[in-house]
């Protein structure tokens, strides 16, 4: 007779590529988020003038981060094969650690601007010309 699988087992194979592109979709946003920031961190630096805010991708990126961290909250991953989830999750979980190393880069290039007197420069005008 044949034996049919769990209907359990049958939505988590369908989750499987779902699980895997939100990974994909956090990785993305957290590695772009966190790229951006430190290009303007670089910037300030080489040009000694103060950062551009870089907040705001500091708040994307940690967002992206926390949502990461929900995903493996929840209770999924007993059922799935680990040698599929383990790279994905890896990676995400390098990009978090990244997130944070980030915000703490940014707090310290701000410190260095005010103790190094950068040069301030006004964000709207520069916007405006770009």
């Amino acid at each position: 007779m044949f034996n049919s699988p769990p209907k359990y087992a049958l939505l988590l194979i369908q989750l499987m590529p779902k699980i895997s592109e939100h990974f994909q979709e956090i990785c993305i946003k957290m590695s772009l988020e966190s790229g951006k920031a430190l290009k303007d961190l670089a910037l300030a630096i080489k040009t000694m003038t103060e950062p551009c805010p870089v907040d705001p991708h500091i708040k994307n990126s940690k967002t992206a981060s926390k949502r990461f961290q929900s995903l493996l909250e929840l209770d999924l991953w007993e059922d799935l094969n680990l040698l599929e989830v383990i790279p994905v999750a890896t990676v995400a979980s390098l990009l978090s650690d990244i997130v944070v190393c980030t915000e703490k880069i940014a707090e310290l290039v701000h410190e260095l601007a005010t103790l190094a007197h950068f040069e301030s420069v006004d964000f709207k005008e520069t916007q405006e010309k770009s």
